[in-house]
């Protein structure tokens, strides 16, 4: 990527050569974060939001989940997609 904007080929990266180079950094960086937040505190609390309703009828689990209060049960599904997410970054 640095050599992407070393315009004048010249071997070195000046002053508006690393402006440039930062401002693609951080658009790549935001854009990476933007859709890991999107999938971690709007997907996620959805799913768990239907695993819930799902996992209350089995059986050993299905009480446990039921004490649960529905906002609690998607903070802690959320909080562990994001802690995986973290992991594998």
């Amino acid at each position: 990527m640095e050599k992407d904007c070393d315009i004048n080929l010249d071997g070195e990266i000046d002053r508006d050569e690393f402006v440039k180079f930062i401002e693609q950094i951080t658009a790549e960086t935001f854009n990476v974060v933007s859709q890991g937040l999107i999938i971690s505190l709007i997907v996620a609390p959805t799913v768990a939001i239907a695993t819930k309703k799902a996992t209350e009828g089995v059986l050993g689990v299905g009480k446990v989940v039921q004490k649960l209060p529905t906002s609690i049960y998607a903070s802690l599904v959320t909080l562990a997609v994001v802690w995986v997410n973290s992991d594998s970054s």
